[in-house]
């Protein structure tokens, strides 16, 4: 399957972390001093649009740090995180997650030691580890508990040592966590919220320029526009509110994509960025393409030292020239593989999505009439 895009990543040196605090002392300031009153509501919409800009701007172009383009990862599917996993706020950020146990590792490679030693095993694996290692130019994370430490390694928790499975999740025992890589498959609610946000301001000619205009640093321009945005209130928050319901509950079947389930083995493409918005880890997002491996050689060689490096070379090394979703041939950006592999696959003798060699076949060929 193919996957949407609205994000950016951020190098690590123009990382700036959210602060609500001068929008929260000025509400409570405001309360204070005005009250219910007109002015009161007045300074308390421009504040509000205000932490909704911030907000947009950071969640969407903001948190996440590049770390070295796009990456492939194989492994099996260690458990899925869904909007029916979070609460209140939260559900504005619609993706759908992947949590990635990387080849050439499998589940009761976990069940002998504690989680760090576990960790510290896989990064130093010589082959995918690194993709969960922290990396030295990383910034100081949203949620980080104090300014040493920088880097929360994912995990998933699973229910029983002594009885290994991906599905049974209620079967009593002594848990264990299992280090993972995260994917995010990005959603569009948070990208319809924002983009509601700042298009009715394109109602006013030349706003979304000034809304990106700084100062000696200072985001004037966002402040001018978070005025606008009050003065606009009785238009911009109904059409905020249809665009949260507009958005999907679950997107894993973007496009048709067809099924997955935990414990198949993926082979996963996206940007590797680090994560600053919550407690700091690496992550693919977003996710560009997924392809399930369904051949039982390939499974096989998933989880097995030896052979997984041929695997890794021959899946990756052909998903990265696979063009991104609804790319066509005068599009910029595209590598001369990728260009190749879009061309061949504009033919109307072939449907497939990454590659030939991989997930085609061939056409038909006319029976010869013996005269």
């Amino acid at each position: 399957m193919g996957a949407p895009q609205y994000t950016t990543c951020v190098a690590p040196a123009d990382y700036s972390d959210l602060d609500l605090t001068p929008e929260l002392i000025a509400a409570a300031v405001t309360f204070i001093a005005a009250g219910f009153s007109l002015v009161g509501l007045a300074i308390g919409l421009f504040l509000l649009m205000e932490t909704l800009h911030k907000i947009c701007e950071y969640t969407l172009h903001g948190k996440l740090v590049c770390l070295g383009g796009d990456q492939c990862a194989i492994g099996h599917v260690a458990s899925f995180e869904t909007v029916d996993d979070k609460k209140g706020f939260d559900k504005l950020d619609n993706d759908f997650s992947i949590n990635l146990l990387l080849s050439p590792w499998d589940l009761e490679d976990f069940t002998y030691y504690d989680f760090d030693k576990n960790y510290q095993r896989v990064i130093a694996d010589g082959m995918q580890g690194v993709l969960i290692t922290e990396q030295s130019s990383t910034p100081v994370p949203h949620e980080a508990p104090d300014d040493t430490k920088r880097y929360d390694p994912t995990r998933v928790t699973f229910p029983n040592k002594g009885y290994i499975s991906y599905t049974e999740k209620n079967i009593p025992g002594i848990p264990y966590d299992v280090p993972i890589f995260h994917c995010e498959i990005e959603g569009e609610r948070l990208h319809l919220f924002c983009a509601t946000l700042d298009g009715l301001l394109s109602l006013i000619p030349g706003a979304n320029k000034l809304c990106r205009v700084k100062v000696f640093g200072i985001p004037i321009g966002r402040w001018v526009c978070s005025l606008l945005s009050a003065l606009l209130a009785p238009i911009i928050i109904p059409a905020l509110i249809a665009a949260y319901f507009a958005g999907s509950n679950d997107n894993r079947d973007f496009d048709g994509a067809g099924d997955l389930n935990p414990g198949e083995v993926v082979v996963i493409r996206g940007r590797w960025v680090y994560d600053a918005g919550h407690t700091g880890w690496n992550e693919l997002h977003p996710v560009l393409s997924v392809q399930k491996l369904s051949n039982p050689e390939d499974v096989k060689s998933a989880a097995n030292v030896a052979d997984f490096p041929k695997l890794r070379d021959t899946w990756c090394g052909r998903s990265h020239e696979a063009p991104p979703p609804g790319a066509k041939p005068a599009d910029a950006g595209l590598t001369p593989d990728q260009q190749v592999v879009l061309q061949n696959q504009l033919k109307p003798n072939n449907r497939w999505l990454l590659h030939p060699e991989l997930d085609g076949c061939q056409p038909k060929e006319e029976e010869q009439i013996i005269k």
